[in-house]
């Protein structure tokens, strides 16, 4: 009996470590030269991402976005830039409130 449930914990940490680099091969990551804060949404929208969607990164802060919406997490991430830009630069903050700031890469699940 000892030898089946051992053999079945190994089995099923197997699986899982399985899937665990199945998800990793279904990211892809999109560098996102022209986009900025102020047009994310329209471009997942566009470009019919609205289920896709996992991560966003500006710089060096990333976000993933697991928010009840897609809406609330682009808004959490937004806040949070804006937030850490006016601890370092007041003026830099309220440039990228008003005309937004660039966004890096976005990563999207290919395997949905």
């Amino acid at each position: 009996m000892k030898k089946l449930l051992i053999t079945g914990i190994f089995l099923i940490g197997f699986v899982m470590q399985t899937n665990a680099f199945n998800i990793k091969d279904c990211l892809e990551y999109r560098n996102t030269p022209d986009l900025n804060s102020k047009n994310l949404l329209s471009y997942i929208k566009e470009n019919n991402l609205m289920d896709k969607i996992t991560e966003v990164c500006s710089e060096e802060i990333c976000t993933k976005l697991n928010f009840p919406t897609l809406e609330q997490g682009i808004k959490y991430f937004i806040n949070r830039n804006i937030d850490i830009l006016y601890s370092k630069n007041k003026e830099a903050a309220l440039e990228a409130e008003l005309k937004g700031f660039k966004m890096d890469k976005i990563s999207i699940n290919t395997c949905n």
